[in-house]
Protein backbone atom coordinates (compact mmCIF):
# COMPACT_ATOMS: atom_id res chain seq x y z
CA UNK A 1 0.00 0.00 0.00
CA UNK A 2 1.31 3.55 -1.22
CA UNK A 3 1.86 5.98 1.96
CA UNK A 4 0.59 8.61 -0.68
CA UNK A 5 -2.40 9.09 -2.76
CA UNK A 6 -1.32 9.78 -6.64
CA UNK A 7 -2.28 11.80 -9.33
CA UNK A 8 -0.76 11.76 -12.66
CA UNK A 9 -0.16 15.39 -14.08
CA UNK A 10 0.07 17.10 -17.37
CA UNK A 11 1.97 20.27 -17.08
CA UNK A 12 2.81 23.11 -18.79
CA UNK A 13 6.93 24.35 -19.77
CA UNK A 14 6.45 26.92 -16.88
CA UNK A 15 4.78 24.13 -14.22
CA UNK A 16 7.78 21.83 -15.35
CA UNK A 17 10.41 24.18 -14.78
CA UNK A 18 9.01 25.28 -11.63
CA UNK A 19 8.54 21.88 -10.37
CA UNK A 20 11.79 20.57 -11.61
CA UNK A 21 14.34 23.56 -10.71
CA UNK A 22 12.32 25.94 -8.48
CA UNK A 23 12.67 29.35 -11.20
CA UNK A 24 11.51 30.21 -14.45
CA UNK A 25 13.05 33.47 -15.82
CA UNK A 26 11.92 34.09 -19.72
CA UNK A 27 11.93 37.80 -19.37
CA UNK A 28 7.41 37.81 -17.95
CA UNK A 29 5.92 37.34 -15.55
CA UNK A 30 4.94 33.81 -16.36
CA UNK A 31 6.69 31.85 -13.27
CA UNK A 32 4.90 34.52 -10.93
CA UNK A 33 1.42 33.56 -12.50
CA UNK A 34 1.80 30.05 -12.53
CA UNK A 35 3.22 29.88 -9.13
CA UNK A 36 -0.18 31.69 -8.03
CA UNK A 37 -2.05 29.24 -10.32
CA UNK A 38 -0.03 26.28 -8.68
CA UNK A 39 -1.56 27.83 -5.43
CA UNK A 40 -4.84 28.20 -5.80
CA UNK A 41 -5.15 24.94 -7.44
CA UNK A 42 -3.04 22.87 -4.82
CA UNK A 43 -2.78 25.30 -1.90
CA UNK A 44 -0.12 23.92 0.79
CA UNK A 45 0.00 20.44 -1.37
CA UNK A 46 1.90 22.03 -4.06
CA UNK A 47 5.35 21.37 -2.38
CA UNK A 48 3.84 17.90 -3.45
CA UNK A 49 4.44 18.37 -7.14
CA UNK A 50 7.21 16.15 -8.71
CA UNK A 51 8.36 16.18 -12.29
CA UNK A 52 7.80 12.72 -14.64
CA UNK A 53 4.89 10.16 -13.55
CA UNK A 54 4.35 6.76 -14.76
CA UNK A 55 2.50 6.56 -17.76
CA UNK A 56 0.46 3.09 -17.83
CA UNK A 57 1.57 2.04 -21.75
CA UNK A 58 4.99 2.01 -20.94
CA UNK A 59 6.93 -0.80 -18.48
CA UNK A 60 10.29 0.84 -19.60
CA UNK A 61 11.55 -1.95 -21.28
CA UNK A 62 12.07 -0.02 -24.64
CA UNK A 63 12.07 3.44 -25.47
CA UNK A 64 8.83 4.67 -26.21
CA UNK A 65 9.00 8.26 -25.77
CA UNK A 66 7.23 9.06 -22.87
CA UNK A 67 9.27 11.71 -21.54
CA UNK A 68 9.09 13.58 -24.58
CA UNK A 69 6.76 16.85 -24.33
CA UNK A 70 3.39 16.67 -26.24
CA UNK A 71 1.02 19.55 -27.99
CA UNK A 72 -2.16 20.29 -26.03
CA UNK A 73 -4.75 22.35 -26.20
CA UNK A 74 -6.15 21.28 -22.77
CA UNK A 75 -5.64 23.43 -19.61
CA UNK A 76 -2.34 22.74 -17.59
CA UNK A 77 -3.41 20.35 -14.08
CA UNK A 78 -0.35 22.23 -12.67
CA UNK A 79 -1.29 25.54 -12.66
CA UNK A 80 -4.61 26.09 -14.75
CA UNK A 81 -3.34 27.73 -17.73
CA UNK A 82 -5.25 27.33 -20.84
CA UNK A 83 -3.47 28.62 -23.68
CA UNK A 84 -2.23 25.18 -25.71
CA UNK A 85 1.43 24.42 -25.71
CA UNK A 86 3.99 21.86 -24.50
CA UNK A 87 2.83 19.36 -21.70
CA UNK A 88 5.23 17.45 -19.55
CA UNK A 89 4.47 14.46 -17.23
CA UNK A 90 4.46 15.19 -13.97
CA UNK A 91 2.75 14.02 -10.62
CA UNK A 92 1.22 14.83 -7.41
CA UNK A 93 2.27 12.62 -4.79
CA UNK A 94 0.02 13.86 -1.50
CA UNK A 95 0.89 12.19 1.65
CA UNK A 96 -2.16 10.11 3.01
CA UNK A 97 -3.25 11.03 6.52
CA UNK A 98 -4.02 8.68 9.06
Amino acid sequence: MSEFDITELSVCTVCIHLIANGEFDDGTDAAEKCAEGQAKIWGENAIHLVAGGHVEDCDGSEPCGCTEPWFSWSSCDGCGETLGGDRFHAAALIPQTA
